[in-house]
């Protein structure tokens, strides 16, 4: 990716897909069971997809838009290690005072296929926080040992919370992923955290759960009300609040709120695969 680049809204970017390193019992996102699957190789993280499609987005309107937004992405096709994305971000024509943009992420790597689409705006009037983010998490002691399985997942009953606190090393962690070279989130004592860690924090949160399984990542509506930071206490409530079988693909949607002293400021809708068909034959109780 050139150095010289910019992000207008309007005018396309390119980026290069890269591998997050994490740990994680998902070997959707290793070689071998994509490739026994018929697909080209390991996925990318949804939410590093998604990283990368707000660049002209931050580039454009900064804090502004990191504080104050409604943002829904869908993950369409997969992106693999290597793939360069040219990533567009396009006015919506009609809903200019709703500050509505559409981004669409086409891999030029596989024919310039749409590998996935985002719209952000600001709703008028804005929404209420969700009713979901009163519940009360199930709290326990102990490391997590339990696998996620379709019945262990069940609806509307909260998880444990997770109480972190956000760090530089966080923002590091995506800039270097991500190749993002927006200065903003290394800017003053408190920089704001970026966009990918905040879509991140609802894995974070069910992995303090379960010990996940192979899963892929279908979509996101995030409801941001005001901006993390560098050095934010978060507490993270995550509730599971639908599941359902589709051509003998297990979907499961998480809900998440993060607060951080005692506000919401984020509210993230995660929906994913959590049981691929045909992954289950070919790994047997592997994850």
């Amino acid at each position: 990716m050139s150095a010289a680049q910019t992000y207008d809204i309007g005018k396309p970017y390119t980026v290069v897909a890269h591998q997050a390193d994490h740990r994680s019992f998902n070997q959707m996102h290793e070689d071998a069971l994509p490739k026994k699957l018929g697909f080209r190789g390991a996925f990318v993280l949804g939410v590093a997809n998604y990283g990368n499609m707000t660049r002209a987005l931050v580039s454009r309107f900064g804090e502004e838009w990191l504080g104050r937004a409604v943002i829904e992405a869908k993950f369409l096709k997969p992106v693999c290690e290597g793939d360069r994305l040219r990533i567009e971000t396009l006015p919506i024509p009609g809903r200019e005072n709703e500050r509505a943009f559409e981004v669409t992420a086409y891999n030029e790597t596989v024919n310039g296929e749409i590998t996935a689409r985002m719209q952000t705006s600001i709703p008028h009037p804005f929404p209420e926080v969700d009713a979901t983010a009163s519940l009360q998490p199930n709290e326990w002691e102990g490391p997590v040992t339990q696998r996620r399985t379709w019945d262990t997942v069940i609806v509307d009953k909260a998880y444990r919370s997770l109480r972190i606190t956000l760090s530089p090393e966080d923002n590091e962690h995506w800039k270097r992923v991500l190749e993002d070279d927006l200065p903003i989130y290394e800017q003053g004592e408190h920089p704001p955290i970026h966009p990918a860690h905040v879509l991140r924090l609802v894995q974070l949160g069910y992995n303090n759960q379960f010990i996940g399984d192979n899963a892929v990542h279908g979509s996101s509506k995030a409801v941001i009300r005001r901006m993390l930071r560098v050095g934010d206490p978060v507490h993270i409530l995550t509730v599971p609040t639908a599941k359902w079988d589709k051509k003998q693909n297990h979907w499961l949607t998480i809900y998440c709120a993060v607060r951080s002293r005692d506000e919401v400021c984020a509210e993230i809708y995660h929906t994913q695969i959590i049981k691929l068909r045909g992954a289950e034959s070919m790994v047997g109780s592997a994850a």
